[in-house]
């Protein structure tokens, strides 16, 4: 493997890691009720052919331009009043332009997440909503972390995230969160690797990460048409950056910051049904590619079971 094609290692991951959002996710203020399901497919797809070593923005002519795609299916139970479970798995094909590596393919990593509605209030004109969520995400599936288009960090990641919601007056609203990620160890397929050091092991210590976002949107009055512009953010700790001729490691300091907009369209042709659009561009980063990010998705919600004639805390 070649100094060129392993440098793409952890961006092909992370330039799909923010951006791709779907109908119900653990960072929004969207409750189902007890007994309601919505389940969700989002196709992403994402581009570059500039990246950043360290702070320095490069180009890597030898791979030409490299494209992700992202197959994404889950869903968002309601399983008591204030908690919802979810659960989604995503499908990941990343192809270069160029080179003599073939594509790589594979089911990534299994997330569960329960998210709850912590306090609820009228502020104001509108209403002020905190929520938590917990989650817990492992490879589905043996791709190396380390090869040349890697498919996923290759490491349990523990999510604990905070959110805060304001509805305001006229459809207006925002919401800010922000999350945690405490890491386990990846397991490379050999035995001795360096990073700042010589290590004679197959396992990487994998540094923490901090990821937050920003949301001001509008809903219409009727609850059919959303839109939002966003900002979103990621750095990790304690990692370091890609040495000069050199690969990208797993453990290596990744920063991103992006801006998108995301749209969406609820009961279209028949009640519970719903279409998502989404966008993000890489505003600036570490040791990342410079990517532009666009998933389209659909939805559908209905009850199971209960007694779902009164919505409460429903805020798409």
């Amino acid at each position: 493997m070649n100094y060129s094609k392993m440098k793409l290692n952890l961006m092909v991951v992370l330039c799909m890691a923010i951006g791709v959002v779907s109908a119900q996710t653990p960072s929004d203020a969207v409750m189902m009720k007890p007994g309601e399901i919505c389940f969700d497919f989002t196709y992403g797809h994402g581009s570059w052919n500039e990246y950043w070593e360290g702070d320095s923005l490069r180009e890597n002519g030898n791979i030409g331009t490299m494209t992700m795609q992202s197959y994404t299916g889950g869903f968002m139970l309601g399983i008591l009043d204030r908690v919802n479970f979810l659960a989604m798995v995503p499908y990941m094909k990343n192809s270069p332009s160029g080179g003599v590596i073939a594509d790589v393919q594979g089911f990534q990593d299994i997330s569960f997440f329960l998210k709850g509605l912590l306090y609820e209030t009228t502020l104001g004109k509108g209403t002020f909503k905190t929520l938590a969520s917990i989650g817990y995400s492992t490879p589905m599936s043996d791709y190396v972390p380390d090869a040349a288009y890697p498919i996923g960090l290759g490491c349990p990641d523990g999510i604990f995230r905070g959110i805060l919601h304001y509805d305001a007056d006229m459809g207006l609203y925002g919401r800010v969160d922000g999350a945690y990620h405490l890491r386990g160890s990846a397991f490379l397929q050999r035995t001795y690797y360096y990073s700042t050091q010589g290590y004679y092991s197959d396992e990487v210590d994998m540094p923490n990460a901090f990821d937050y976002n920003a949301v001001v949107g509008y809903i219409t009055p009727n609850k059919k048409f959303q839109a939002e512009a966003a900002f979103m953010a990621v750095t990790t700790f304690d990692g370091f950056d890609i040495r000069r001729q050199d690969g990208m490691f797993p453990s290596n300091d990744i920063e991103a910051t992006r801006v998108g907009i995301n749209l969406d369209y609820y009961d279209l042709l028949t009640k519970g049904l719903a279409l998502h659009v989404n966008t993000a561009y890489t505003l600036a980063g570490s040791n990342i590619g410079k990517a532009t990010v666009f998933s389209v998705g659909a939805s559908y919600q209905f009850p199971i079971w209960g007694n779902n004639t009164e919505a409460k805390s429903q805020n798409p």
